[in-house]
């Protein structure tokens, strides 16, 4: 079993609620989003000699399935990948791109904080920004406006998996988890997908 002992009983109340939902509405679709290229990932791959971050990534996922089998939890009915679906985040990023809200620094798209008043609500995960401390987290990237300021793409380094984007290549950050399942969820799901499950 790959999962750790405090992920278990987080699947299989969330599997109750799947069941319940499916009894009550029999029309339940159930997304397991799979962030599969990430800072963590390719650590990971270096270190374990591995070739592909993105295969090391997907041998994860498999075993994850099997612990949620083990576990006799239902299966998720689509499990949307990052990288089947760069087309969908670039696009959401170049929207941001279009406001004031997205600044490019050599290769790497950041979203402005500042441009944005209601930040601690949504992208931000319920952060507020005066509780931010500059370098607590991550070293401060004196190049950005604001130290606050969070990346949405990185320019691609050598030896690192990339995507052709418009600010060049590159990948997205795994930061930005909402905005990564929003663009996948708008990829998978459609209305006739809804209906027919």
């Amino acid at each position: 079993m790959i999962s750790t002992h405090g992920s278990c009983p987080c699947l299989c109340r969330f599997d109750i609620l799947y069941r319940y939902l499916k009894y009550l509405l029999q029309c339940c679709v159930c997304s397991k989003f799979c962030c599969d290229i990430d800072d963590k990932v390719i650590k990971r791959a270096k270190e374990s000699e591995v070739d592909d971050p993105i295969a090391l990534s997907a041998r994860f996922s498999q075993e994850f399935l099997k612990d949620m089998h083990d576990l006799q939890c239902l299966l998720p009915t689509i499990q949307p990948r990052v990288t089947e679906h760069m087309e969908q985040i670039n696009d959401i990023i170049g929207k941001i791109m279009t406001t004031a809200a997205g600044t490019k620094l050599a290769g790497d798209v950041y979203f402005s904080v500042d441009s944005f008043p209601e930040h601690g609500r949504g992208l931000s995960a319920g952060r507020k920004l005066e509780n931010s401390i500059a370098g607590k987290r991550v070293e401060v990237d004196w190049r950005k406006r604001n130290p606050a300021d969070f990346a949405l793409w990185k320019a691609a380094k050598p030896g690192e998996p990339s995507w052709d984007s418009p600010s060049g290549p590159g990948r997205p950050v795994e930061v930005v988890q909402e905005l990564k399942e929003r663009a996948l969820k708008r990829a998978e799901l459609t209305e006739e997908d809804i209906c027919t499950q």
